[in-house]
């Protein structure tokens, strides 16, 4: 009789399936209203928290807006902006919640528990609690870049860690073509360490507002290669914009390198196929940015299709993991 386990939740946790993947679409969603709230500038339309000009809403009403200019002058109201900044934060809260309800639900379940999914659930406790903390930051420290994109980074941690979750508890091993795959894992994991720099580089850009330091495409303003100052990356923007340009590049060859290894594997056409697509279509959104001056709605498909290709790396590696033959994830009991 065979009895698959998975990685870090065993079928026990299988009911939770609905919840996880509640909770990522949430996170999902969280990320890119906050994509919004700094693209259209509305990050510091609240100058307190967690409330907003001391209301648990935005001011709207005119005894709300003159308590508003009265307890912060210095503070201009743009009651539109206002609600944006609000409806990140009551996003945020939900998926909070969530997280909260999912960890506990694992962690005081009367079955008996693997370590590896307790250790799991406080991870993601850990991340919500500095999550919450950074988000308090990034409006009392006005907006620092180093704040702005540790939040991005520990948000998109929390939402790969929660997609991981779903497919384990999602993706039947038993019905997963058993190959050879093993030499894959390393540049799988490399892929994703790439991919989420690049992530990392296009937040700093952002945070700098450096995205239109250079206005054309592939020059750098009239110049193939512009002076850099290497020594100012928290400053020189055009140096900041032409090193995620650098990394686009980078995370582009290896990827399409990765995908024609993949194409060798029958069981990985089809997301080989996928990952292709997206770097095609990611590498052209990049460029549009930068020659249309940034236009909001392809700003944030750009920011969409990082995250999309980074949890499509995520799923190949997962499947290449339960596809190994005489997988150590897997149990079977006579």
């Amino acid at each position: 009789m065979y009895k698959p386990e998975y990685w870090f939740i065993s079928t026990k946790y299988r009911r939770h399936t609905h919840l996880v993947l509640l909770t990522f679409t949430l996170a999902l969603a969280v990320i890119l209203m906050g994509a919004y709230t700094r693209l259209t500038n509305a990050g510091l339309s609240c100058p307190d928290w967690p409330r907003c000009y001391g209301f648990l809403t935005a001011p709207h009403t005119p005894t709300q807006l003159q308590a508003a200019v009265t307890k912060y002058p210095a503070t201009p109201i743009d009651t539109k902006k206002a609600w944006t900044e609000m409806a990140h934060r009551y996003a945020a809260g939900m998926e909070g919640l969530l997280i909260l309800i999912l960890s506990c639900s694992i962690l005081f379940a009367k079955k008996a528990k693997d370590s590896q999914s307790i250790i799991f659930s406080l991870l993601l406790m850990f991340l919500l609690i500095t999550q919450v903390m950074l988000g308090m930051l990034t409006v009392t420290a006005q907006l620092k870049p180093i704040i702005v994109l540790s939040h991005l980074l520990i948000g998109l941690s929390i939402l790969c860690m929660l997609w991981w979750m779903y497919l384990n508890l999602h993706l039947m091993p038993q019905a997963i073509t058993k190959i050879d795959c093993q030499s894959l894992i390393p540049w799988l994991w490399l892929a994703i360490a790439i991919i989420a720099m690049q992530i990392a580089l296009g937040g700093w850009v952002s945070t700098h507002y450096a995205s239109l330091a250079c206005i054309d495409f592939p020059y750098c303003n009239g110049e193939w290669l512009p002076k850099l100052d290497w020594n100012n990356l928290n400053t020189d923007l055009i140096t900041i914009h032409m090193l995620h340009r650098l990394g686009a590049f980078i995370t582009a060859g290896y990827l399409g390198i990765l995908t024609i290894s993949l194409l060798t594997y029958p069981f990985f056409r089809s997301i080989a196929a996928l990952i292709l697509a997206l770097i095609v279509l990611q590498t052209t959104l990049g460029v549009l940015n930068i020659i249309l001056l940034r236009p909001l709605w392809i700003a944030l498909i750009h920011q969409a299709v990082a995250i999309l290709l980074l949890l499509t790396t995520l799923t190949t590696l997962v499947k290449a993991r339960l596809s190994i033959r005489d997988n150590p994830y897997d149990l079977h009991i006579a």
